[in-house]
C-alpha cells in the first residue's frame, strides 16, 4: 500500500519494476564495485534479436557499448527532434514512428526517458525507461550493449551517429516484449488508441515505393500540423516523417513542390519548409486521405499533460478481466445463451458537455443492426451518408471514450489476437437488462487486433458495457478504460450477494423410514448417490456435530433430503441427462438453490470445482453448495458490522489473506480463500 507521501505503484512516479530490477539498486552496485553492467534477463545473445544467426561469417552480430562505437558517444545530444531518429538494418518502422511523435512533446518525452542519464556522469553501463501498459507504467532497465553488424548499428541510431538514446530506448522496449523484432506508441504514452481508418494491403505489395514516393506497408510519424491561408482558400497540411530518415514524398507540397512558389517567404519560414533529404515532408490533408490507408491516433491521459494544462474534468477508469471458458467466455451474442455470461461492467453517465457541436464525428447510437455482429470484413468503410443521419440527431450529451485491449497474447514470439468486441446496452434497474435489445452502441464487428475503441455521445444514464470474444470459450485476459468527465463512473456490474434458506425441504416420510432403517443398521448412508469420500466429507462438515464428526438420524434425514433437493435442482440444467451441467449454467443452477453471486465469484466456483473441464459434474455441484452454505451460515453469525458491510464478494476473496488478527474475522475470511484453495481447516 502507498502512503500518504508515497505515489500510487504503477504512476509515472512509482513505476513497477520489470523483473523486479531496480534501477538505483542496480547502479549503486556497478559503482561500487567498478564493473559495467551485464543484463542477464536480457543476455547479449542471438535470441534477443529474434532472428536466426547469419551463416555468413562478415555478417555475425557483435555487441558494443555505445563508447566502443563511437568515441564521442553521448545519451542526448542538446535537445531531441523528430528527425533524430533513424531506422537500422532491421527494426520497427512502427516503433521509431512512434518514438519520433514522442520527441516532439518534451514533457510526455520525460516520462518515458528518465532525465540525468549519461555515458559519463556516475555511467555504469545501465539504464532504465518507462513504458505503459494495460493501465500502469512499468520502468525496464536494460545494459548498454548493442547489437552491431558490419560496424553499424542492427536497430535504431541517431543522424548524429553519436546519440545513443534512441537505440537504448529500442532495447528497453524490445526486453519488455522478449525480443527486437515484433508494434509501439500507446506503450510510450499511456493513452487511448484511435484506429481512424483501414483499407486492405496485398502482401506482395509491402516495401513497394510509389510514383508520388511513398513506401506501401510502411509506417510514417505526423510530426505537425497546419494551415496555409491562400486568396481563393485554406490548405490543411500534415507533417510526415519516414523513420529511415530518407526516401520522400514527392508530390503536391513535398520539399521541391511547385506549391510552395505561391507561398509567402514567411509563412514558409514560420512552417520551416526545408529542402532537405531528412525524411520529413509537408502533405495537403486531402492526399492524406488519399494515399494513407491506418492512422493511429493517441487520446492523451490527464497524467501526461503538464500540471498547468491538465483538463482537470476528464478522468480515466480503468479495469482488468478475464474471459474464462464455460463461466465467462459467453461468445457473441449470436449466441444467445451465453452471451449474458460474458465480463459486464456499469457506465453512469451524469456530466454533460459543455458545447453542443463540440465534435462532428462524434457517435451517437447504435450503427449496425441486430445480426451484424460478425468478424470484421476488412472491405467494408463507414457509410458517409449513414454518419451524416446522425449529425441532424445531436442534442447535448455526454462524450465518452471506450476502449477494449486484449493482454498478453504473445505464445512464442507470435501475436494470437482474439476477435473482440464491445456493446453497451442502456438500463432503467441494474437488478435486470435484456441482452437480447438492440444495443444503445457497440464497437463494430469483431476485430482480431490488440483492441477496439468507440467515442461516442450518449444521453446521460445508466449502461452497461458488455465485452466479448467472438467465439464462446475461448480463455483470454483483457483491460477495458473509460475517458470521460469526473462525475461518469465505470465500475463492474455486480449484483448484491445474497442467499434464500431453501435447502432444507421437509423430509419425505419414505426418506424418513430410509434414514431410520440405515442408522439403526449401521449408521451411514446406502450409497445411492455414487459421490466420493471427499463430498461426503464436507457434507457432514457443513453440518454441526457438536465435535463427535458423526451425523444424528435428525441430521442425517435433513441432509438426505437436501441433496435429493439439490439433485432435483441439477437435473434441471443437465440438458443431456449426462450426469453433468455446463459450467455456463452454474449462476443459474446456484440461483435456483438460493444463492446470488457476481459474476467474479461464480469464476473462482467454476474453476475451483469443475477441475478445468467445461462441464461440472453432481458431486462438483455438490461440493459447491455445501461450501457456499457453510460460508453463509458463517456470515449470518458475524457480530460486527464493519466485517458484514463488506459482504461476500471477490474482492473479499482477493484480499483475504491480508487478514491477520485471530478471531472471527479471520475464520470468516479463511472460509472465503477456501472457495479458490480447497481447503476448509481451521
Amino acid at each position: 500500500m502507498a502512503t500518504n507521501n508515497e505515489a500510487p505503484l504503477g504512476s509515472t512516479e512509482n513505476p513497477i519494476k520489470f523483473k523486479d530490477q531496480d534501477f538505483e539498486t542496480l547502479q549503486a552496485e556497478c559503482l561500487k564495485s567498478g564493473v559495467l553492467f551485464s543484463d542477464p534477463t536480457f543476455p547479449a545473445e542471438q535470441k534477443s534479436i529474434g532472428t536466426p544467426e547469419d551463416p555468413d561469417p562478415k555478417k555475425a552480430i557483435q555487441w558494443k557499448r555505445p563508447k566502443e562505437i563511437s568515441k564521442n558517444a553521448v545519451f542526448v545530444e542538446d535537445t531531441t527532434a523528430t528527425t533524430d531518429i533513424c531506422q537500422g538494418q532491421l527494426g520497427n518502422c512502427w516503433l521509431l514512428a512512434a518514438l519520433s511523435c514522442l520527441t516532439a512533446h518534451p514533457s510526455l518525452f520525460m516520462k518515458v526517458v528518465p532525465p540525468n542519464q549519461s555515458l559519463s556522469d556516475r555511467y555504469a553501463g545501465i539504464f532504465h525507461f518507462k513504458f505503459w501498459q494495460y493501465g500502469e507504467w512499468v520502468e525496464v532497465v536494460v545494459d548498454d550493449r548493442l547489437p552491431v553488424r558490419e560496424g553499424r548499428l542492427l536497430f535504431s541510431y541517431s543522424r548524429t551517429r553519436n546519440e545513443f538514446w534512441s537505440a537504448l530506448v529500442e532495447k528497453a522496449y524490445a526486453k519488455s516484449i522478449a525480443t527486437f523484432l515484433t508494434s509501439h506508441m500507446q506503450h510510450f504514452r499511456g493513452d487511448g488508441g484511435l484506429h481512424w481508418r483501414h483499407r486492405p494491403l496485398s502482401a506482395s505489395d509491402i516495401g513497394k515505393v510509389t510514383g508520388e514516393g511513398l513506401i506501401k506497408g510502411h509506417a510514417y510519424a505526423i510530426t505537425d500540423a497546419d494551415k496555409l491561408t491562400k486568396p481563393s482558400d485554406e490548405i490543411l497540411l500534415l507533417r510526415l516523417r519516414n523513420p529511415w530518415g530518407f526516401i520522400e514524398y514527392c508530390g503536391p507540397w513535398s520539399d521541391k513542390g511547385k506549391e510552395w512558389e505561391n507561398v509567402d517567404p514567411t509563412e514558409k519560414e514560420r512552417i520551416e519548409v526545408k529542402c532537405v533529404e531528412d525524411g520529413e515532408f509537408w502533405i495537403s490533408a486531402e492526399d492524406f486521405s488519399n494515399l494513407f490507408d491506418v492512422v493511429e491516433l493517441c487520446s492523451v491521459n490527464p497524467d501526461s499533460y503538464d500540471e498547468e494544462s491538465t483538463p482537470a474534468s476528464w478522468a480515466i477508469t480503468e479495469h482488468e478481466g478475464c474471459w474464462l471458458p464455460g463461466s465467462s467466455a459467453g461468445g457473441s451474442r449470436k449466441y444467445n445463451k451465453t452471451f449474458w455470461k460474458n465480463p459486464q461492467y456499469t457506465l453512469v453517465l451524469k456530466e454533460k458537455d459543455e458545447n453542443e457541436d463540440e465534435d462532428d464525428d462524434d457517435d451517437v447510437g447504435d450503427d449496425g443492426e441486430d445480426g451484424d455482429d460478425e468478424m470484421e470484413d476488412p472491405t467494408v468503410t463507414p457509410d458517409p451518408k449513414k454518419r451524416a443521419e446522425k449529425q441532424k440527431q445531436k442534442v447535448k450529451r455526454c462524450t465518452v471514450l471506450v476502449e477494449l485491449l486484449q493482454k498478453n497474447r504473445r505464445q512464442r514470439d507470435k501475436l494470437n489476437f482474439l476477435h473482440i468486441a464491445f456493446h453497451i446496452y442502456k438500463v432503467l434497474y441494474l437488478s435486470s437488462f435484456n441482452v437480447s435489445n438492440r444495443p444503445a452502441c457497440r464497437s463494430g464487428k469483431y476485430k482480431g487486433q490488440r483492441g477496439v475503441w468507440r467515442k461516442m455521445r450518449l444521453d446521460p444514464g445508466t449502461y452497461v458495457i458488455v465485452v466479448s470474444t467472438y467465439r464462446p470459450n475461448i480463455p483470454g485476459e483483457f483491460f477495458v478504460r473509460t475517458f470521460s468527465k469526473i462525475g461518469n463512473t465505470l465500475d463492474m456490474f455486480i449484483f448484491v450477494l445474497f442467499f434464500y434458506q431453501v435447502m432444507t425441504a421437509p423430509v419425505s416420510s419414505k426418506d424418513q423410514e430410509r434414514v431410520e432403517m440405515t442408522f439403526d443398521k449401521q449408521a451411514v448412508l446406502e450409497k445411492d448417490y455414487h459421490l466420493p469420500l471427499e463430498t461426503c466429507r464436507e457434507l457432514i462438515f457443513g453440518e454441526d456435530t457438536k465435535g463427535r464428526c458423526a451425523l444424528s438420524r435428525e441430521q442425517a434425514g435433513t441432509l438426505l433430503a437436501s441433496v435429493r433437493n439439490l439433485q432435483s435442482i441439477f437435473s434441471q440444467f443437465d440438458e443431456d441427462s449426462s450426469g453433468s451441467m455446463s459450467r455456463f449454467e452454474l449462476s443459474s443452477a446456484l440461483q435456483a438453490v438460493g444463492f446470488q453471486c457476481d459474476n467474479k465469484v461464480v469464476e473462482l466456483l467454476s474453476e475451483r470445482f469443475t477441475s478445468g473441464e467445461l462441464d461440472m459434474p453432481f458431486h462438483g455441484f455438490l461440493s459447491c453448495v455445501t461450501r457456499l452454505r457453510k460460508l453463509f451460515a458463517l456470515y449470518e453469525s458475524e457480530t460486527s458490522q464493519e466485517v458484514k458491510d463488506r459482504g461476500i464478494n471477490s474482492v473479499s476473496i482477493k484480499h483475504a489473506q491480508l487478514c491477520t488478527d485471530p478471531g472471527p474475522e479471520q475464520a470468516f475470511h479463511f472460509l472465503l480463500v477456501s472457495i479458490r484453495s480447497g481447503c476448509f481447516s481451521f
